[in-house]
Order: C-alpha cells, then structure tokens, then sequence
C-alpha cells in the first residue's frame, strides 16, 4: 500500500464512525506514545482564540439539531417529511 492509499482509507474509515467510535478512537490516540505527540500538537495549533466566533454570528446562523448526515440527505428527509404530511403524491 502506498502512504496515499493508507491516508485516503484512513479518512474514509474515520468518515464513517460513529460519535462513540470516534471517542474509542480518540482514547486510542492518547493512549499511544507516538501518536499522542501529533494528537497533542494538533490540539494546540487549534487553540480557542483561532476558532473565536464573532459575536453575533451564531445568532444569525442558529443551530441545527439534526441527524448527523442532514447536509448529506436533506433532500430525502425533506421528501420524508412531505410523505408523512401530504401523502405519497408529494
């Protein structure tokens, strides 16, 4: 297998857990001496401040509680919803 491969199955793999195997997943990480340094490395160049929402924007955009792949799928939760409302000639 090429590195390319190997990173490319890597993040299709981690695309596809769910939130309690990403935590396992996460445990895994910190628990490994080499690998810990790069997850510890990475959690300090994503400090706080460079993540800063500006004030006011949450309020504009709200938030959504949803499925985890509503971006994905909004097409068909939106037809499942006029199923359910208006019948199958929607």
């Amino acid at each position: 297998m090429t590195a390319a491969y190997d990173y490319e199955d890597m993040h299709h793999l981690v695309d596809r857990l769910t939130p309690t195997q990403v935590r396992r997943l996460r445990l895994l990480v910190t628990q490994d001496e080499e690998l810990s340094q790069v997850a510890q490395m990475l959690h300090e160049a994503q400090s706080p401040e460079a993540e800063a929402v500006p004030e006011g924007l949450l309020a504009l955009i709200g938030s959504i509680d949803g499925p985890a792949d509503l971006g994905e799928r909004h097409d068909d939760y939106i037809r499942e919803r006029m199923r359910e409302r208006f019948g199958d000639s929607a």
